[in-house]
């Protein structure tokens, strides 16, 4: 779990043998306050299958001041950015719910985002739940297991990386990658 500024592997993450201008990054991302959720895939130019990278959750510290925080979420997302040349990404969409305290923050950590992403040019799709599961399975209304299911299936994972933030931000690379694989794809 990548808590800090800078992001490091683990001993479970991989970086991709190929090492050229055709590779692409996708990132997912799953917007939290106090836990940002990610996940990393690549894959080369033949569009064969994705590669899992990494996943990971960043958290903020309680005790800090909001902006601290926001500008805490803002380095850590910068960092993965750079570090792994991201070049498309997913976001889940934010519902204001009835905390309307939560809400206003999960709307001021999406603001970071988007800024993020615009700073270094990243396209990106906003997610609702039912389109996520209805790419990543096929039904939009799958539950959380049918989603694990298919996701250990394309990236040929043996278990799912934890906690569920990080396997979020997995199913949303995953959604990135499958939006971009079948937008290439039509016919111009």
């Amino acid at each position: 779990m990548n808590k800090n500024i800078s992001p490091s592997l683990s001993g479970k993450d991989v970086l991709p043998k190929e090492n050229n201008q055709n590779l692409k990054f996708f990132l997912g991302i799953d917007p939290g306050y106090a836990r940002l959720g990610y996940g990393i895939i690549s894959f080369g130019s033949d569009f064969s299958r994705p590669q899992y990278i990494t996943s990971g959750v960043f958290e903020t510290n309680a005790k800090s001041t909001e902006s601290q925080r926001l500008l805490q979420m803002h380095l850590n997302l910068t960092s993965l950015i750079t570090r792994f040349q991201i070049t498309h990404c997913a976001i889940e969409q934010v519902f204001l719910k009835k905390n309307l305290t939560t809400g206003v923050q999960l709307i001021q950590v999406r603001g970071v985002i988007l800024l993020d992403l615009e700073k270094h040019q990243i396209p990106y799709a906003a997610v609702s739940p039912t389109s996520l599961k209805k790419m990543i399975t096929g039904n939009g209304r799958a539950d959380k297991k049918q989603i694990d299911r298919m996701i250990k299936k394309l990236l040929y994972l043996e278990e799912i990386p934890g906690p569920d933030d990080a396997a979020d931000g997995l199913s949303l690379a995953l959604y990135a990658w499958l939006n971009y694989r079948n937008s290439a794809m039509r016919p111009k």
